[in-house]
């Protein structure tokens, strides 16, 4: 409610009917003796003792995760759950590594994997609802903080049969005219990253399709339907009919580790400190 502003919103995402929640905090407002939101219009605001409370409530939080973590420290392991948020995309390559990595180092570590979109997933952490989440780099207005984790090169996904499936070396420029799926509007990273690689290269393929996840884009392909450029771990997904070749450009597809400036949950920060040893190579 205090980051929403809206009555209606704040409902829908606490699962709870408008008039459930008014009434919480009208018995919130009561028990501490002061009005904690003012209207504004059609929205809400919170007045200066509900801003006071919402500090020293996200403090609260946060010093009881601590003390967890102490605890934890004290009987010498690291013990609980952890709420992983990552893309479709992230299980072809990144979640299998992170798994290996938190069995090896985190045998008492339990995982809880949800999947959303990278900009659900920035909601989502914002709201505490959330611990990590695997994202692309997008931009945001959310209380974060990002660290890339992972890269991997981008790789051209071409029709068992295709002219192009036998080629050794594959240049940009021989998907000009090529019918060609590509990434939409909701797969803005990745579009804007192929875009600019296509353009510098001066490469003018014929988009005939535009999906916004990577494996949609790989199931149009695998009937025939056009060339398409996707990150490179996505050839995991089985794909007997796609050929996936090599492309020589320096850009790689990112993966950044989210979590709130103010986590609820101490493990997060160790959780990124692991994530960063999933780009090495010997994972």
């Amino acid at each position: 409610m205090a980051h929403l502003k809206h009555y209606g919103q704040a409902a829908s995402q606490l699962f709870v009917t408008q008039p459930a929640l008014t009434r919480r905090i009208q018995l919130l407002e009561a028990d501490i003796g002061v009005p904690l939101f003012r209207r504004a219009g059609r929205h809400v605001e919170l007045t200066a003792a509900g801003a006071a409370l919402l500090s020293e409530v996200e403090k609260t939080l946060a010093q009881m995760e601590n003390a967890r973590a102490a605890a934890r420290r004290a009987a010498g392991a690291l013990v609980g759950r952890l709420s992983i948020g990552f893309d479709g995309a992230a299980s072809y390559s990144l979640i299998p590594r992170l798994v290996r990595l938190t069995r090896a180092a985190w045998p008492q570590i339990h995982l809880d994997f949800v999947e959303f979109s990278s900009l659900d997933q920035m909601r989502e952490i914002h709201f505490h609802r959330l611990d990590v989440g695997l994202v692309r780099p997008l931009p945001h207005d959310f209380d974060l903080e990002l660290e890339c984790v992972f890269r991997e090169p981008l790789a051209l996904a071409v029709p068992v049969g295709h002219r192009l499936a036998g080629r050794r070396r594959i240049d940009l420029t021989d998907v000009s005219g090529e019918p060609f799926v590509a990434y939409s509007e909701r797969g803005s990273y990745l579009r804007d990253l192929i875009g600019a690689e296509l353009n510098a290269a001066g490469a003018e393929p014929h988009v005939v399709q535009r999906m916004s996840r990577t494996h949609s884009i790989l199931s149009l392909v695998s009937t025939g339907l056009g060339l398409a450029i996707v990150p490179a771990g996505s050839a995991a997904a089985a794909f007997d009919n796609i050929v996936f070749k090599p492309l020589p450009i320096t850009a790689q597809a990112e993966w950044h580790a989210a979590r709130h400036i103010r986590p609820s949950n101490d493990l997060s920060a160790q959780m990124l400190d692991l994530l960063a040893k999933a780009n090495d190579a010997n994972y």
